[in-house]
This record gives C-alpha cells, sequence and structure tokens, in this order.
C-alpha cells in the first residue's frame, strides 16, 4: 500500500507539472480514452443487435445495422487516429519539458552547490534515468492505459450485473434456478474477488522482485553513459587514447559494463514474462467462467444468441482492463521511482542566503569590498583554502594577485564574485554583508575572465553581449580594446559568424583567440570591476604584452584586478597582494614587495633569471 500511495504522489504531481507545460495535454489523452471507449463498447452493443437480427432474418434491418456499425467504427477510427496525431506532437513536448526543467534547476541554483560532485552526480542520475526509464510521455501514457482500463471495467462489471439480473424463461428446471439473478451475482461475486485477490498477490510477488533489480541496479548506466558520451565520441580523450594506446583497456571496461546491462535487462524481462504468465492464467480461468455463465444465461433463455457476443465481449473486456491496470501500475511504479529523484533534485534549495537588497549605483565606481577574517573550507574537505584573510580592496585602481598553484588566489576571486560563500567571517560591500544583496545585483559588479573560461558556438555577437543587448559600436570597442577586432573583420559574417562547427558550419578559433573574445565579453558587460584570472595564459609572448600593454585602458575608470603567474605583469598594476597557503603574506607596490625581498622578490627574480 505504502508502494501504491508513494507512485501515485510522485504521478500526480507529475501530472500537474505536464499539466502546467501545456494545459491541452490532458484534456487530449481524456478525449482519446472517451471515444476508444464509446468504440469498443458501441460495437459491442450494435453487433449484438446485428446478429438478433440475422437469426430473425429481418436482413433489410441487420443491412441498416451493419452500416451503421461499420459507419460508427470508421468515425471514431478516424477522430481516434487524429487524437492520437496530435497527442505525438505533445507528448515530444512533454518528453522535452524534463531536460529544460532540469537546466532551469542548475542555472537557479547557486555555483557553490552546483560544483559539489554529489550534486553533479544527481544532474547526471536524472537526465540518463528519465531518458532510459521514463519520460513524462510514458507517464501520460501509463495514466491513460489505467484510467480507460478503470472505465472499462465498470462498463464491462455494470453490464455483467445486467446479466446477471436477467430472468430465465422459466420452466423451473435446475439449470434455471442455477441461473437466477441471486445465484449469478453470487458466482460473478466470488470470481471477481478470487480474481482480485489472487492479482493482488502476483503484483505484490513479481513487484518486490523488480524493486530488488531496481534497487540493486541504481546507477548501473553510469559508467556506461560516461564512456559512450565523453570519452568514445571526445576528440580530445581521442588523442590521449591513440597515443596511449588505451583502445583495449576502453573496450573491456565497455564490455563489462555491457555484459551488466545485459544480466540485468535479462533479469527484469524474466520477470515481466513471469508476471504476464500468471496474470494470463488467472485471466483464463476468469474467462472460462465467465464465458460459462453467459452460455447458461443463453441456454435458459434470460438473453438472446446476440446478447451472448456483448456480454461475452464485455468479459473480455473486464479480464483485458484487470490486466492492463495490474502491468501499468508496475511500469508506472518504475518509472516513478526514478522520476521521485528528479523531482527531489528540482525541490533542492539553494545553499545561498537569499538576500534582497538593490546594488545602488555609485558614482564614479565607488564601491568599497572588504574581506573581514574570511575563510574557507571546501565542501567536504577537512582543510582550509583560506584562512583568516582581511584586506581592503583599493577601488578604481589595478591590482595583481600572484602566488603559487593552490595558494588561494582564484578561491578569492570566487568568494569575492560570491560564487562562493564564506565559511567563516563575512564579505561586505559598501559596509554591508554581500549576502543581504540580491545576488543576480551583486554578481552584475563582475566581468570576470576565468581560466576555464568558455565560448560557445554560437555567433560572435552572441558570445560577446552573453544575453544582453546587442549593440555593435559597444561591441567593437570592446573587440578592440582586448585586441580581437581584427580577428572577427576577417570572419565570414564578422559578428554574425558562428564559432565552431556543432551548430552551424563556422570558425574555428585557437586558444589564444578566444581568450582574446573573452575578455572583449567581459568588457562589453561594462561592470564596474574586471577580473582577470591568467588572461595571457594561451597567448604568445607577443600578444602578452600586447594585452598589458592595453591593461590601463582596459579598465580605465573601473576598477582591475589581475591573477597572473607573469610576474612582468606586475608592474603595470598599482598594488600587489602575494598569497601564500590560503593566506595573504605581503602587499603593496612592485617596489616595496621587491625591496622587501620576500616572496614576491623570489618568484620576480626567479623568473628574471630566465631573461638575463
Amino acid at each position: 500500500m505504502h508502494d501504491f500511495i508513494s507512485t501515485h504522489k510522485t504521478g500526480f504531481r507529475l501530472l500537474k507539472k505536464i499539466h502546467s507545460v501545456n494545459p491541452i495535454i490532458i484534456p487530449v489523452y481524456l478525449l482519446e480514452v472517451i471515444f476508444n471507449l464509446v468504440q469498443v463498447y458501441m460495437s459491442l452493443f450494435l453487433t449484438a443487435g446485428l446478429v438478433d437480427l440475422l437469426r430473425q432474418g429481418s436482413f433489410r434491418q441487420a443491412g441498416v445495422q451493419a452500416l451503421l456499425l461499420l459507419g460508427a467504427n470508421m468515425l471514431c477510427g478516424v477522430i481516434v487516429q487524429f487524437i492520437r496525431s496530435r497527442i505525438r506532437g505533445l507528448q515530444n513536448v512533454a518528453g522535452l519539458a524534463i531536460f529544460v526543467w532540469l537546466r532551469e534547476k542548475i542555472f537557479s541554483m547557486d555555483y557553490e552547490t552546483v560544483e559539489k560532485p554529489e550534486i553533479s552526480e544527481k544532474i547526471a542520475f536524472s537526465e540518463k534515468t528519465s531518458d532510459n526509464y521514463g519520460s513524462l510521455g510514458m507517464v501520460l501514457a501509463r495514466y491513460r492505459d489505467i484510467l480507460q482500463a478503470f472505465l472499462s471495467v465498470m462498463l464491462s462489471v455494470s453490464m455483467v450485473i445486467y446479466l446477471c439480473l436477467a430472468r430465465p424463461v422459466g420452466r423451473g428446471t435446475f439449470l434455471d434456478t442455477f441461473a437466477g439473478p441471486l445465484p449469478s451475482l453470487l458466482l460473478f461475486g466470488c470470481a471477481l474477488v478470487g480474481m482480485a485477490y489472487f492479482s493482488g498477490q502476483v503484483f505484490q510477488k513479481f513487484s518486490r522482485k523488480q524493486k530488488s533489480y531496481f534497487a540493486a541496479n541504481t546507477g548501473r548506466e553510469m559508467k556506461e553513459s560516461y564512456l559512450l558520451n565523453q570519452v568514445f565520441v571526445n576528440e580530445k580523450a581521442g588523442k590521449i587514447v591513440r597515443l596511449y594506446g588505451m583502445e583495449e583497456m576502453l573496450m573491456e571496461n565497455a564490455a563489462e559494463e555491457v555484459g551488466k546491462s545485459r544480466a540485468y535487462w535479462a533479469g527484469m524481462f524474466d520477470v515481466m514474462r513471469k508476471t504476464v504468465q500468471a496474470n494470463n492464467g488467472m485471466n483464463s480461468l476468469f474467462t472460462i467462467g465467465s464465458y460459462l455463465l453467459v452460455t447458461l444465461k443463453v441456454v435458459t433463455g434470460a438473453i438472446t444468441v446476440g446478447a451472448f457476443t456483448q456480454y461475452a465481449g464485455a468479459l473480455n473486456q473486464f479480464g483485458n482492463a484487470c490486466f492492463i491496470i495490474i502491468n501499468c501500475q508496475v511500469r508506472l511504479r518504475n518509472i516513478c521511482t526514478y522520476m521521485d529523484k528528479f523531482l527531489a533534485f528540482l525541490d533542492m534549495e539553494s545553499g545561498h542566503a537569499k538576500g534582497g537588497l538593490p546594488i545602488e549605483k555609485q558614482d564614479g565606481g565607488e564601491y568599497e569590498l572588504v574581506f573581514e577574517n574570511v575563510s574557507f573550507r571546501y565542501p567536504g574537505s577537512e582543510n582550509y583554502a583560506m584562512r583568516n584573510v582581511s584586506c581592503r580592496l583599493n577601488v578604481r585602481g589595478r591590482m595583481a594577485l600572484v602566488g603559487r598553484n593552490g595558494a588561494g588566489k582564484t578561491t578569492f576571486i570566487k568568494l569575492l564574485c560570491r560564487l562562493y560563500e564564506p565559511t567563516e567571517g563575512r564579505i561586505t560591500l559598501n559596509g554591508v554583508d554581500i549576502r543581504e544583496y540580491d545576488e543576480e545585483a551583486y554578481q552584475s559588479l563582475f566581468g570576470v575572465v576565468f581560466q576555464d573560461f568558455k565560448l560557445l558556438s554560437f555567433p560572435v555577437w552572441e558570445n560577446i553581449t552573453a544575453g544582453g543587448e546587442r549593440q555593435d559600436d559597444k561591441i567593437w570597442k570592446a573587440l578592440e580594446q582586448a585586441d580581437a577586432a581584427e580577428l572577427v573583420r576577417k570572419m565570414p559574417a564578422q559578428l554574425d559568424t558562428y564559432l565552431y562547427k556543432e551548430l552551424e558550419e563556422g570558425v574555428e578559433v585557437s586558444g589564444g583567440e578566444a581568450q582574446r573574445l573573452a575578455i572583449a565579453r567581459a568588457l562589453y558587460k561594462d561592470a564596474p570591476i574586471v577580473i582577470l584570472d591568467e588572461p595571457t595564459a594561451a597567448l604568445d609572448p607577443v600578444a602578452e604584452a600586447e594585452v598589458y600593454a592595453r591593461f590601463n585602458e582596459m579598465v580605465e575608470g573601473k576598477t582591475g584586478i589581475c591573477i597572473s603567474h607573469r610576474m612582468s605583469s606586475c608592474q603595470f598594476c598599482d598594488e600587489i597582494i602575494v598569497f601564500e597557503n590560503g593566506g595573504i603574506v605581503e602587499r603593496g607596490s612592485h617596489e616595496e614587495l621587491y625591496a622587501l625581498g620576500g616572496n614576491y622578490a623570489k618568484m620576480w627574480n626567479a623568473q628574471a633569471k630566465y631573461y638575463v
């Protein structure tokens, strides 16, 4: 009972979400149910009348009845086919909705939460299992079948009760007595209760087996999906596979996963086969008993021969409908078991505080940002990535962050941009904790180029505007500042040229060219704070020198923060912050820090000796 309630709790919630996608979807399915039932039961009544007319020799009337039967079936068939063609399109809409909801949820979650390994697993699991085991279209189809079968049971039971109440002609024989209303009702009632009981037992038995299979194989497809989608068709992985001769190892892994998949589905199909066999056996016994009852009614004159076809058909519909209800309940439970995990993912709350304060625009970009005893530890880690950092960022200045790999520079920037929130301490903007501000409004203050930036296979202008309004003059200005204007002018359609080849026959850009375009995107945002994380990592020495020469122009009137391992770039900055072991160990100008002879001077000299 708990499984039944849980399944339909999830199912009804999914139906509600389906209705929110397109309110017409469920009514169209209901229309299909209605016309399917009309076609079946209308045929039963008309066929019964046709048989009686033929036995009576009323051939003209029988001809009219036959034409009526044929016409009604043709009309219902045309309507049902039209509805089904409409349903196919609506199913596609419903099927795509799940992937839209998944991505909307991802975009609505804070970056810190999405970056957690367990969340990445949930995202992959939700997408994979909803694709393999169920979709909204399948949920709709199963509920349609259950509803149609349930209504068919109600109609057929009503007809059979009417059959049981039909009285023999009254010859007083033993058969007449046995075919009377009360014995007939008792006989049918016992058959009905018996079938319901044994069907329930079969459902419980095989349901437990299927559930154990699901529990034992949850997540089984993850490695298979990883191999198929991220290794075998990944061109970057392809280079490594060929250079290191990993083909045999990968194929062995794939064969192992395919073997597990084969064993899993073989077990599942065996359970399903046994379920069908058990239900067919019970259905056959019920059908035999039902036909005996109908035959008894005909023999005793309670109903006509034509009515025999009508009631026999109704009993056949009853048996089939019972089987469909049981079968669809099992399938629906399987779908909802996985879809429940998808809904649980949609219900997840963001880990960040939901501030609501607006950002007051400051004349001249006079924003004061302060770190107050900020410490940060990544989820699941016992070690602090940053510990007790306190500093005030200079407004409208040029600042460099330097230090060894893992010293805390990028973590500092992610905390500043509120991609992460401090484990301890706080960050303030104009004296107010940044968690009290609206997150989207706060992040609008930053134009950032991270080391792992991403350009999309969209036109150049969409990559630069990043969803903002297209202003060509402003785009070209940003491209000029990033030294990418000449690159775009040489492209076939300039700003309308697609990058890469995933969606269109676009242009491939090198790592350095892509980095320039990413810098242009950050500049186009026209945010008061510009952050460049290793902005020249993919550039050649000449291009690197040009970027730093333009740095003042890029951040003119703004606050500029640059993370770099190239110590020569620090000479272009007003202030340098040196990180070591998650903390700030030095701060000052190039001249001050070099004279200090500390960490900065050592890093400077370590690079400078190769240029002497």
